[in-house]
């Protein structure tokens, strides 16, 4: 990871240091450098660092020898974002437990840092929909636990022929093509290519690019078939004896034929030229004790397809068979729209799962007068 972030253009430096004592290693971290007001440098740990959060001897002294060290070098201000949970809720967004690193805060604290919490996740991603894994013995057991909604949707989905697929190294354009095309949509920025290329280089099959397609011949043989039978179906029935039951029957095979011409001419519609319409692409990470789904989006044109729930449950029943404890959702945001059945939190929470809302920031200034100087220019 050190090495992927030290490829970006507004990274000064990275570092990957080690904490020890009495010869036993007791942390890690890596500390991002990035310039300041040209004259002044930062250091960033996003996500870090890697320490025994139960251990607030362990911490504290952690703590104090990177402000020691990051001081040595003229680190103007240090940045810290533990990987550390506060909050958890559940689906209906009620409290589950709270206040869970009261005690890392206070650390934190009485050693001069400012505590906050970024509600835009504009620099590190603080809240994430987890689901635990551990407890089901199969994937057949997770999916037995599923909504009847979702399990509905993942076979309809199935049966209309929508496939997954991992791309290889030199396949990553078509999961760029669908992410920055979300990116504008939504209104985030993303990596260039380049970044992504770099992180398959690094990561290897840690790093798995997943892409969600529609196998075209196979639906539209789909389409044809159900068209058929419901066509001999309305046919026997009316030819057969009529019954009380025998009108609503026809009306309710009419109906089901009228549905599948209907998606037979919007397919049409589509002009679609490929044997493969790609649909949906992700970027899951293979992290410790869980899988993380790290970036992706869709084609919005194709969201009816349902590529990214598809993809989802395959790279949980990939978590599943390596003996994962945990299947992670990564940012979410758009808990307030989840209500009227719409948003990021809204598709995650289908598949079970607890909102997680890390500890937050903290920001510490090593040189007082970068203080004097941000406050000189009238930002704070």
């Amino acid at each position: 990871m050190a090495k992927l972030q030290e490829s970006q253009d507004y990274i000064e430096k990275v570092e990957a240091l080690v904490f020890e004592r009495d010869g036993l290693r007791v942390g890690q971290a890596i500390v991002v450098y990035k310039k300041s007001f040209r004259i002044f440098k930062k250091a960033l740990l996003l996500h870090g660092p890697l320490v025994d959060y139960h251990s607030l001897a362990s911490l504290t002294e952690l703590l104090e020898a990177l402000i020691l060290y990051l001081r040595k070098k003229n680190i103007a201000t240090l940045s810290i974002h533990p990987y550390l949970a506060n909050l958890i809720r559940n689906e209906k967004l009620e409290n589950i437990e709270v206040d869970m690193a009261s005690d890392v805060l206070e650390v934190f604290e009485t050693l001069g840092f400012e505590h906050s919490l970024d509600s835009e996740q504009s620099l590190v991603v603080n809240q994430m929909f987890v689901k635990s894994i551990e407890s089901f013995a199969s994937s057949d057991e997770i999916h037995a636990a599923f909504s009847p909604s979702l399990k509905r949707d993942l076979k309809k989905f199935t049966d209309m022929n929508v496939k997954t697929e991992e791309l290889d190294e030199h396949q990553l354009d078509q999961f760029y093509d669908i992410l920055s095309r979300t990116a504008e949509r939504k209104g985030f920025s993303v990596h260039p290519l380049v970044y992504f290329q770099n992180l398959k280089k690094c990561f290897g099959e840690s790093a798995k690019f997943m892409l969600a397609y529609l196998d075209c011949p196979a639906y539209l043989a789909y389409l044809d078939k159900n068209i058929q039978s419901f066509e001999a179906k309305i046919q026997a029935l009316k030819e057969g004896p009529q019954k009380k039951r025998t009108k609503g029957q026809i009306a309710d095979a009419e109906d089901q034929l009228r549905s599948y011409y209907k998606r037979l001419e919007q397919f049409k519609s589509y002009q679609i030229k490929t044997d493969k319409l790609p649909l949906s692409a992700y970027l899951f990470m293979d992290y410790g004790p869980e899988i993380v789904s790290f970036y992706g989006g869709n084609d919005e044109a194709y969201l009816n397809f349902g590529g990214a729930v598809l993809l989802h449950w395959e790279m949980i029943k990939y978590a599943k068979s390596k003996s994962k404890k945990r299947f992670n959702f990564y940012g979410t945001i758009e808990t307030e729209a989840a209500s009227s059945g719409k948003g990021n939190f809204n598709f995650k929470r289908q598949f079970g799962g607890q909102l997680e809302t890390l500890v937050g920031s903290f920001d510490k200034t090593l040189n007082p007068f970068y203080d004097i100087f941000k406050k000189t220019l009238g930002r704070h």
